[in-house]
């Protein structure tokens, strides 16, 4: 493979230095991340929860009252297939939820000999085959491939894949024929590098480095959520007496939550 062109000025190496700088800052945002799921998912999952089933029995007030206002009585089939419909995609969030937990308590600590290790790897790869380093890779479906597997194993702090990846790529290459290029624009692409950073750093996920680190930030926030599911709790009680009334006394309704 042909080198890249590099400038004898230093913009070729600060844009190299950005690039891995901002991917490093977003596998530092995908573990805060994960950390803050860890610390906080359970409580997180059981408000959605009593969130969902507080709008699932406010459509069933909306639901029959309507059906009362027009003279009809309730059909529960129907309303069932009607719930079902509009607590769809709040149950898929619900899933994605509890798939994003489970995921974040089987992660694993690593150690910092491994993740100088990832590091050095992750720096080596990006000089060969960065589509933002080297556009051409852009051109090759394996060698593109062989990113994406990088840059997922890079997040998750995977060190044996990267190490068999570093193997495959170094094949790869060994096929592959690149004429020597040049980055276009590189001045501009420096300052959007620059502006990136900065907002990744400024933002959630990576802004929750702040809270974890604080024991008592961290306190604070579980009360918060538990104050908001008591909040919720009582709404739940309104709607049931609400409900109460438009159906009847000693009516009951038969919950199908489905809620994992």
């Amino acid at each position: 493979m042909a080198d890249i062109v590099k400038k004898h000025n230093t913009s070729y190496a600060r844009y190299e230095e950005l690039i891995n700088r901002r991917d490093e800052l977003k596998k530092e945002a995908f573990q805060y991340h994960a950390d803050y799921v860890r610390e906080f998912g359970d409580l997180i999952l059981e408000l959605f929860r009593k969130k969902i089933e507080c709008i699932q029995k406010k459509k069933t007030i909306e639901y029959c009252q309507a059906a009362l206002n027009h003279g009809k009585s309730v059909d529960q089939a129907h309303l069932q297939a009607y719930l079902e419909k509009e607590m769809a995609d709040f149950q898929t969030q619900l899933k994605d939820m509890v798939e994003e937990h489970e995921a974040a308590l089987k992660s694993t600590v690593v150690t910092e000999k491994d993740l100088l290790e990832i590091k050095r790897i992750y720096h080596r790869l990006v000089k060969k085959i960065h589509p933002d380093i080297n556009p051409a890779v852009t051109g090759s479906e394996e060698l593109m491939d062989l990113w994406h597997r990088v840059s997922l194993s890079y997040s998750c702090n995977d060190l044996k894949a990267l190490q068999e990846l570093e193997i495959l790529v170094m094949q790869a290459l060994e096929s592959a024929s690149f004429d020597a290029l040049d980055i276009p624009d590189i001045e501009e692409k420096i300052i959007e590098l620059e502006r990136e950073i900065k907002e990744i750093m400024e933002t959630d996920p990576y802004q929750y480095k702040f809270l974890l680190a604080d024991s008592k930030a961290v306190e604070a926030k579980k009360e918060d959520i538990k104050a908001e599911m008591k909040t919720y709790e009582d709404y739940n009680k309104q709607l049931d007496e609400i409900l109460e009334e438009i159906l009847g006394s000693g009516v009951k309704i038969t919950w199908q939550m489905n809620c994992q």
